[in-house]
């Protein structure tokens, strides 16, 4: 006969852990200020995405509104760099990540539009 004790040991090692991971916090901190700049720039200036972005952007609303996007997941990286739990935040990765994705596959299909020598085109790149 088992006892309680042993029992509740046994499923206690089947619990799935709801924390989040360091590194997720870290690279979720470093993104912020990336994310911060990009909307001061899109949604502040948006008439001059081509001196001070690593693209041009017209019509300027377009620019503003990738500007609340992006203000929007600074929110949601300071979030997952800030709870301690998965569970709050796990589901802002599929979007961030699909995002992610279709821009990464944009600026392979519009490489000659960006600006080279801008260094927001170095961080756009290296992001």
């Amino acid at each position: 006969m088992e006892s309680t004790g042993n029992r509740e040991n046994v499923q206690g090692t089947h619990a799935r852990n709801d924390r989040v991971f360091p590194e997720t916090r870290w690279v979720s901190a470093i993104i912020v200020p990336f994310l911060v700049a990009a909307f001061a720039i899109l949604y502040l200036f948006p008439d001059h995405t081509q001196e001070l972005f690593a693209w041009g952007i017209k019509p300027r609303m377009s620019a503003m509104m990738l500007g609340a996007a992006y203000i929007g997941g600074a929110y949601f990286f300071v979030r997952a760099a800030a709870f301690a739990r998965w569970h709050w935040v796990k589901v802002g990765f599929l979007p961030v990540t699909t995002f992610a994705t279709l821009m990464g596959i944009a600026t392979i299909l519009h490489w000659d539009r960006f600006n080279h020598s801008h260094i927001s085109f170095f961080a756009w790149a290296a992001l």
